[in-house]
């Protein structure tokens, strides 16, 4: 008897709680059942499995070419230069990105040394906040279970694990982009309800000032307009004032116009760069050479949110404007995905922020009715399918031998999916529980695979090649026609480039002497050919020309598109 009282008392707290967000969402009573410590229990150990996953690195598993390998040798350089204002790529400044995630990879090599993992190791670190965040900023009106829900959908999702572990400034960029979001949300509700509010607007300014020294005012003016729709669309009283006249914009100022002001200093026309080129003529011309259709990033969602789309699209159905929490989820989803489809420059990465919002509307779809778990089912079969029937995946896995790690993760995924069906009526915790388990067991794989693609050791073995080559004749290693990030990584040191620039800035330098010694025209670059040993880093397709050459080049390495060759016998 007294325990029906207890049960009838939560019920009644919860549905007050509930109503007082003006909402009452259908099937309340299912998700108060599920909200049992034994739910609790398994969704959190589903998180920390995927948790743990994100973690693992096996030995080999070497940087990605070109953004990985970049980002880490932007620190490196840094970090040999004395120098941490400027950043710098193969010896001259690079002002493409802000520098905050150089700061942090500089700091994990300077206490861990130069490798992959410490690379890594600021976005993983991001990515488990950003989780952390997630879990809390559902957890907030919706309960623990919820939260937990939220964020193995979001691990559980192929961007959401890429955001948490891949060396990008996408992954820091969504730690910070959200840590805005739920911090300005905070902060408009508690100031409309005359709570205190000041504390969290300060938090707000250091959360944008971090995005903003991540990848720059998209940083700052997505989330703006995200919070001030959500604002208006809620009717929020002073939700402007909250974000714009508040100790958000002072904080904001005071952490990122510092390294503004230093850099346009020691380098005037920076700011013009920075701002006018890397922002507005990134994203409304082609100037950047990655256009795309308005439909872009349409597959791009759907197979970076594989796991959760049937949920996402109940949990956007099921969104009423009465309810705030929906409201502000969707509007941040809705922001990001058409901000990046009108912009001329797009990457799959750029819709890591998007993934947060997607996870917390998934969660709302989460029910134990069996149509959403057989529907997630299909998809993950059909994915499993494709995948299995691709001629050139399935050619490449038995070229590398991956067969091992590739079908038991994918045999793991689609048994589990179909699991999560017979579940689900029963519970639909557990019924996460197992689906997300599959998709820990591909991520799994993926990640135990990685070091036996070529991409995860090419940079390494070219340049080891290179190296002991030059060494033995005492020859200068040039790069020609071509730049890999990753071969400076694993040389440690900025080498030569002829006859190309692609995305390095040597106008930026103020030493003539620099950009001779790093820079070289294609008739330098043969006249040394001609007249000394040389070894040369370049795309297979120099070969040939090159071996028609005076003396003629020899092949050392290949992988890939790319080729170690030398001029003598």
């Amino acid at each position: 008897m007294a325990e029906s009282r207890s049960k009838a008392g939560d019920l009644s707290r919860t549905g007050r709680r509930v109503a007082g967000c003006g909402y009452t969402p259908k099937g309340v009573a299912a998700e108060i059942s599920e909200r049992s410590p034994g739910s609790e229990r398994i969704l959190l150990a589903a998180l920390l499995l995927l948790l743990a996953v994100t973690w693992i690195e096996p030995k080999g598993s070497g940087l990605a070419e070109p953004d990985e390998t970049r980002y880490a040798e932007i620190p490196r350089e840094m970090l040999a230069a004395h120098d941490v204002i400027v950043p710098r790529l193969n010896g001259v400044p690079y002002f493409e990105k802000p520098p905050l995630l150089y700061w942090a990879n500089a700091a994990a090599f300077r206490v861990f040394g130069h490798s992959p993992w410490a690379a890594r190791l600021p976005t993983r670190l991001a990515g488990t906040c950003t989780v952390l965040l997630l879990v809390l900023g559902v957890a907030r009106s919706r309960g623990r279970s919820a939260g937990l829900v939220a964020g193995v959908f979001y691990l559980s999702s192929p961007f959401g694990f890429l955001a948490s572990r891949t060396n990008l400034t996408d992954g820091l960029l969504t730690f910070f982009f959200t840590a805005t979001l739920l911090a300005g949300r905070e902060t408009i509700e508690r100031r409309s309800d005359s709570r205190p509010w000041k504390a969290f607007a300060a938090w707000t300014g250091a959360a944008a000032a971090g995005a903003f020294l991540t990848k720059g005012l998209v940083a700052l003016a997505l989330p703006g307009a995200i919070l001030l729709l959500w604002g208006w669309a809620t009717q929020r009283r002073g939700f402007f004032a909250s974000l714009v006249f508040s100790p958000a914009a002072p904080v904001f100022v005071a952490l990122s116009l510092p390294w503004l002001i230093l850099v346009e200093r020691r380098h005037p026309g920076f700011l013009h760069f920075f701002f006018v080129h890397e922002h507005f003529q990134r994203f409304a011309t082609e100037a950047a050479r990655r256009p795309g259709p308005l439909v872009y990033f349409v597959p791009v969602f759907l197979l970076g949110f594989l796991p959760g789309l049937p949920f996402f699209a109940a949990g956007v159905s099921r969104a009423r404007r009465a309810d705030p929490d929906a409201v502000f989820f969707l509007i941040w989803f809705a922001a990001v995905f058409v901000f990046f489809s009108i912009s001329r420059s797009k990457l799959p990465p750029y819709l890591f922020p998007a993934i947060p919002a997607a996870a917390a509307l998934a969660e709302r779809g989460v029910s134990r009715a069996r149509g959403l778990w057989i529907a997630q089912a299909i998809l993950t079969t059909l994915f499993v399918a494709t995948l299995l029937l691709h001629p050139t995946l399935r050619t490449e896995v038995i070229a590398l031998k991956l067969q091992p790690i590739v079908a038991p993760a994918l045999a793991a995924l689609v048994v589990a999916s179909l699991a999560a069906v017979l579940f689900a009526e029963r519970s639909a915790g557990l019924a996460m529980a197992a689906a997300s388990a599959g998709w820990a067991a591909l991520l799994l794989g993926a990640v135990l695979g990685w070091p036996k693609v070529p991409e995860a050791r090419r940079t390494a073995e070219l340049a080891g090649v290179a190296r002991t080559a030059a060494a033995e004749r005492g020859a200068p290693i040039v790069s020609y026609r071509t730049y890999l990030n990753g071969v400076s990584w694993e040389l440690e040191t900025p080498i030569p480039v002829a006859g190309f620039r692609g995305e390095l800035e040597p106008e930026f330098e103020p030493h003539a002497e620099t950009r001779e010694r790093l820079f070289w025209t294609e008739e330098r670059f043969l006249e040394a050919w001609r007249s000394r040993p040389l070894v040369a880093v370049t795309r297979l397709r120099e070969v040939v020309p090159l071996m028609l050459e005076q003396p003629p080049a020899r092949v050392l390495r290949w992988s890939g598109k790319y080729a170690v060759v030398a001029n003598w016998e």
